[in-house]
């Protein structure tokens, strides 16, 4: 592969990830913007007939009814709708670390094939470019430790509700959240992402991905300056002049 090629087929990854990244945002924007005018809408609903009723016992069961309409639209359906943004989140995360693995085999003329069927899709896709295309995540490494964490949080989510219960990560997964300002553990031992989660950690993930291509960009230019010098014109150049 041409360097031309290499660098175009770079370029093309590293938008594509910042693409996926402003769609998630947005959508994430959208349903909290939706959720906060839903909420406000029925305790508005809630206030103007809770001061029609007169008799108590009326008052208690209409009250009751309110509650449970509020509850879904500030706790319940949150936390259901953020589950699967979160899922969405480390899907676009697990894709775009797979389409980096691919385009460096390429660069790299890698004989070996990234498998992206299984489980830790990215723990083995940043191992197959450190081992295989020798990249360099040193610099980056707390980025890579928080994919790993957030992947562990997605499958919780996604293969228990978020109960913790007896999960081999639950210790992990715990830490993880009393760490973390929008990530809380309810009475229920289960997580529940707060407002704000999604925007944070999609703007991390954002980074980590672009420290993943600032990387393998790094590793093509060694590798073309490293082709250059060796080249027959580089060698005669450095020829010293005859005497």
């Amino acid at each position: 592969m041409t360097d031309m090629s290499a660098r175009v087929l770079l370029c093309a990854m590293r938008s594509k990830a910042h693409s996926d990244r402003e769609r998630l945002q947005e959508l994430s924007r959208f349903v909290e913007r939706a959720f906060g005018a839903e909420r406000k809408r029925r305790k508005a609903k809630a206030t103007r007939e809770m001061k029609k009723v007169a008799d108590e016992k009326e008052a208690g069961f209409l009250a009751a009814g309110h509650y449970e309409d509020i509850f879904q639209v500030e706790t319940d359906f949150p936390r259901i709708q953020r589950y699967a943004l979160v899922a969405s989140m480390m899907g676009m995360v697990e894709a775009n670390v797979v389409g980096f693995c691919r385009v460096a085999r390429r660069i790299f003329a890698i004989p070996a094939e990234f498998n992206d069927r299984g489980s830790c899709v990215i723990t083995r896709g940043v191992q197959y470019l450190v081992e295989e295309a020798g990249v360099d995540t040193s610099r980056f490494r707390s980025y890579v430790t928080l994919a790993e964490k957030l992947s562990k949080v997605r499958n919780c989510m996604v293969h228990a509700e978020g109960s913790l219960g007896d999960r081999k990560e639950a210790g992990e997964i715990r830490e993880f959240a009393e760490a973390h300002p929008r990530l809380v553990i309810d009475d229920r031992d289960r997580l529940v992402p707060k407002n704000g989660f999604m925007e944070s950690n999609t703007h991390e993930m954002h980074i980590f991905l672009d420290r993943l291509h600032d990387a393998l960009k790094k590793r093509l230019d060694a590798q073309q300056t490293s082709a250059d010098d060796s080249s027959p014109r580089a060698a005669r150049v450095s020829e010293p002049p005859e005497k």
